[in-house]
C-alpha cells in the first residue's frame, strides 16, 4: 500500500480529480506546508503531489531541496516546457497539468515509485555484498516468530493475566452485538495486558482492511490508512498466521514493503485475525509507552484475544446480517397492499402483516402465536390444507365469514432445507372495491349499450317518419295530382307497416312472452303457416309444403309459432336471390319423441355464419329490421321447449325446428331440455 500526500487548497478541483485518477492509492489531502512537513516527518509517504497554483515553488524551495530525488510530482496550470523542467529541484520526478491529471497523472505517479522500488533494490544488492549482523533474539520466543530487539527475560508466570483482563475480555463476548462496544472491550484489555503508545484494528472489507478502531492515532490519518488484501503484509499474515514484528533487516523487497507499511500504520507488531482459515482482520501496536520489549506471555495473550476477537467480529456481522434480512423482510411485508398469514408445523401463525390487520379488523398482536382457529373462515381451512395436502391456491376467490367479505386467495407451501412441510402461507386481497369496479363499469356498459341501441332504434324509426311527414305536407299544399296523391298513400302505409313490424320484433326480442300452449296438430301448423307467408312473400320467391303421413301433436301457441316460421322465411328471403323456391316439411323423429320442421331452400349465406346469427345479442345487431329475423324464431321456438339449427344436406340448406310430440297417453310434452341450438 502506497500512501501520497497532496498539498493543495483547490478542493473543488485538484482533489477530487486527483482521487478519481489514483484510486488505487491512498491520498492524504493537505492544505498548508506545515502540514506537509509534519507528516513527512512522521511517517513514511512514497510520494508528495504538490498543486503550485496554490502554493507557489518559490515558498517551497527549502523543503524540496531536503527530499530524495524523485519523490515530488507538481501539478502545474499549464504544461511546463523543457527549459522550465531543467531549472525544477532534483526531487521533483514530473509535472502534469490540470487538464492532464486523469489521463497522465496514474503513469506519471507509478514510473516515480517504481523508480523509488528499484533504487531500494540496488541498495539490497549492496547490502548484500557487506558482512550480515547476526539476528537479536531472545530464548524466550519461539523460532518462527520475528521479535524485536532488546528482548527481556519473562517474568514470572501469571503476571500478565490480572483479573482486569479476565473482566474486560468477558464484556468483549458479551458485547450485546454492538460492534463499538466490542472494540472498546477489546482495546481496553489490550491495555492492561501491555500499555502500548497506539493500536489499531483493521478489518476486511472487499479487497482492502480499513481501520475501524484505533488507539493514539490521528483520526484523520486513521480514517485514510488502507491495506490492500494482496498487500505485503496482509499476504505475510494471512500465508503464516503468526505474529509479525517490525523487520529490522532485509533480505527481499517483502520485506522492505512489510517494514514501510507497519511505518505506516504506526505499529511495530501485528497480529492476524483469523477466522476459519481467513484472514478477516488485523491487529497492530506499538512499543510501549515505557520502551521495554515485550514478553512472550503478552504477545500469546494478545494473539489469543485476536482469536476470540475474529470470532466474535464474524458473529455480530451474522447477527447484522440477519436482523437487516429480517428488517427488510418486515419492511416489505408492512408496504404489501396484500395481507399475508403464515403458519408453522405447529399450526401456529407466525407472520400477520399490517395489510392483513385491516383488512379483518384484527389485532397483529393478539393473532401471532395463536391458532388457525383464530382466523376467519375459510382462511384456516385453506392454511390448513396447504400444509397437509400441498394444494396450492391460484386466484381464489372466497366470501369470508361471518363479514361477508369477498377476498381473493393465494396459498403455498413452506418446505425447510429437507424438503419437508415447514409450514404454509396465504396472500390475499379485499374484492370489495374491486367488485364495486366491475359493477361500476357494467353500469357504463349497460348505459353505453342503452345508448347504441337507442341510436339504431332511432335510424330504423327516422326513415318511414320522413315518409309520413312528407305526405302530410302535400296534404296542406292540397295537391292534386291522383298519380302523386295515391303513391305518396301506399308509401305511407309501408312506413306504417313497417314501423308495426319493427316495434312488434323488438318486443319480441326483448320481452318475456307469455305463451297461450295448446294442443296442435303439425299438419294444421304447417298449412297455416304457409298461408300466412305466402300473403306477404315477395313475387321473386314462392314456398310449397308437404305434409306428413298420419298425424301429430304438439303442445304450442299457433300466433306466435307461426310468427317464428314467418320470419325464418324472411330471412332466407334476405340471404337469397330471386327465384329462389322454398319448401317446408315435417317428419317424426327419434321414435316419435320428436318432430322437425324443415324449412328448404338453395343458396344463401354458409351455414356457419347463420348459426352464429341464432345467438346474437342485440347490441351486435346492425339492421333491427332484417337481422333480427333469426334471433327472435329462435327465441321462440326455445320457448316452445324445442330448439333451432341450421343444416346443409345435397347442396340444399334448411332451417330445421325440433320440437317434442304430445304423448296423447298422459297428455303433456314428451319431456326435453330446450332452449339449445344444435351443432353448439
Amino acid at each position: 500500500m502506497e500512501l501520497l500526500a497532496l498539498l493543495s487548497s483547490r478542493d473543488d478541483i485538484v482533489v477530487p480529480h486527483v482521487k478519481g485518477a489514483l484510486k488505487n492509492y491512498t491520498v492524504y489531502p493537505l492544505k498548508t506546508i506545515e502540514e506537509l512537513e509534519d507528516l513527512y516527518g512522521n511517517i513514511p509517504l512514497g510520494l508528495l503531489l504538490i498543486d503550485i497554483s496554490s502554493h507557489k515553488l518559490s515558498a517551497l524551495g527549502d523543503f524540496l531541496n531536503r527530499l530524495d530525488s524523485d519523490r515530488v510530482v507538481i501539478i502545474t496550470p499549464q504544461r511546463l516546457d523543457r527549459r522550465t523542467k531543467e531549472q525544477l529541484p532534483p526531487s521533483v520526478f514530473g509535472s502534469v497539468d490540470d487538464d492532464s491529471i486523469m489521463a497522465e497523472l496514474p503513469a506519471i505517479v507509478e514510473r516515480a515509485l517504481e523508480r523509488q522500488r528499484f533504487r531500494n533494490e540496488l541498495r539490497l544488492l549492496k547490502q548484500s555484498h557487506d558482512p550480515l549482523s547476526p539476528l537479536q533474539t531472545n530464548p524466550g520466543v519461539r523460532p518462527d516468530a520475528e521479535t524485536l530487539p532488546g528482548r527481556c527475560d519473562q517474568s514470572p508466570g501469571g503476571r500478565y493475566v490480572p483479573e482486569k483482563v479476565v473482566v474486560n475480555f468477558a464484556k468483549m463476548l458479551t458485547a450485546s452485538f454492538d460492534m463499538r462496544k466490542l472494540f472498546d472491550h477489546f482495546v481496553d484489555s489490550v491495555l492492561e495486558i501491555a500499555r502500548v503508545s497506539r493500536m489499531s484494528i483493521m478489518l476486511r472489507e472487499k479487497d482492502v482492511f480499513n481501520v475501524k478502531a484505533h488507539h493514539g492515532l490521528d483520526p484523520h490519518l486513521a480514517d485514510h490508512l488502507q491495506l490492500r488484501k494482496d498487500g505485503a503484509l496482509a499476504s505475510r499474515l494471512a500465508r503464516t498466521g503468526r505474529i509479525m514484528n517490525k523487520p529490522v533487516n532485509f533480505f527481499d523487497t517483502e520485506s522492505i514493503n512489510i517494514r514501510n507499511e507497519m511505518d505506516l500504520l504506526r505499529c511495530s507488531v501485528s497480529f492476524p485475525m483469523i477466522h476459519n482459515g481467513r484472514l478477516i482482520g488485523i491487529f497492530n501496536i506499538d512499543s510501549k509507552v515505557t520502551e521495554e520489549p515485550f514478553y512472550k506471555e503478552e504477545l500469546e495473550i494478545i494473539y489469543l484475544l485476536c482469536s476470540y476477537l475474529a470470532a466474535a467480529v464474524k458473529d455480530i456481522d451474522l447477527y447484522h446480517h440477519m436482523w437487516y434480512q429480517k428488517e427488510f423482510t418486515k419492511n416489505i411485508l408492512s408496504s404489501m397492499s396484500s395481507g399475508m398469514i403464515a403458519v408453522d408445523r405447529d399450526e401456529k401463525i407466525t407472520v400477520f402483516n399490517q395489510q392483513a390487520s385491516e383488512i379483518l379488523d384484527l389485532d397483529p398482536s393478539k393473532i401471532i402465536g395463536g391458532a388457525l382457529s383464530a382466523l376467519p373462515s375459510p382462511l384456516g381451512d385453506i392454511l390448513y390444507e396447504t400444509m397437509v395436502t400441498g394444494n396450492a391456491y391460484r386466484r381464489h376467490e372466497a366470501t369470508l365469514q361471518p363479514s361477508g367479505l369477498p377476498v381473493g386467495i393465494n396459498s403455498y407451501r413452506l418446505l425447510d432445507e429437507h424438503r419437508n412441510p415447514a409450514g404454509a402461507g396465504i396472500i390475499f386481497s379485499d374484492l370489495s372495491d374491486s367488485r364495486k369496479l366491475e359493477e361500476q363499469r357494467g353500469m357504463a356498459e349497460k348505459l353505453r349499450a342503452v345508448n347504441d341501441l337507442m341510436a339504431k332504434i332511432a335510424h330504423e324509426v327516422r326513415n318511414p317518419l320522413t315518409s309520413i311527414q312528407t305526405y302530410i305536407q302535400l296534404l296542406n299544399e292540397k295537391q292534386t295530382d291522383d298519380d302523386l296523391h295515391n303513391f305518396y298513400i301506399s308509401t305511407v302505409s309501408q312506413s306504417i307497416h313497417r314501423l308495426d313490424r319493427l316495434i312488434d320484433k323488438l318486443v319480441t326480442f326483448s320481452s318475456t312472452q307469455n305463451y297461450n300452449f295448446n294442443r296442435e296438430d303439425i299438419n294444421d301448423l304447417i298449412a297455416c303457416a304457409v298461408d300466412n307467408v305466402s300473403k306477404n312473400l315477395p313475387r321473386t320467391h314462392r314456398i310449397s309444403r308437404k305434409l306428413m303421413d298420419g298425424s301429430f301433436y304438439v303442445s304450442a301457441d299457433r300466433r306466435q309459432l307461426i310468427k317464428a316460421i314467418y320470419y325464418l322465411v324472411q330471412s332466407i328471403v334476405d340471404m337469397t336471390p330471386d327465384g329462389t323456391a322454398i319448401e317446408m316439411n315435417a317428419i317424426a323423429a327419434r321414435d316419435a319423441l320428436f318432430v322437425e320442421i324443415s324449412i328448404v331452400y338453395e343458396g344463401g349465406c354458409r351455414v356457419e355464419e347463420v348459426r352464429r346469427n341464432l345467438l346474437k345479442p342485440l347490441l351486435d345487431i346492425n339492421n333491427l329490421e332484417t337481422e333480427l329475423n333469426v334471433p327472435i324464431s329462435h327465441k321462440i321456438i326455445e320457448g316452445h321447449n324445442g330448439n333451432l339449427d341450421i343444416k346443409n344436406e345435397g347442396g340444399a340448406n334448411a332451417f330445421v325446428i325440433r320440437l317434442p310430440v304430445l304423448d296423447d297417453r298422459r297428455g303433456a310434452s314428451v319431456p326435453f331440455k330446450g332452449g339449445s341450438v344444435a351443432g353448439q
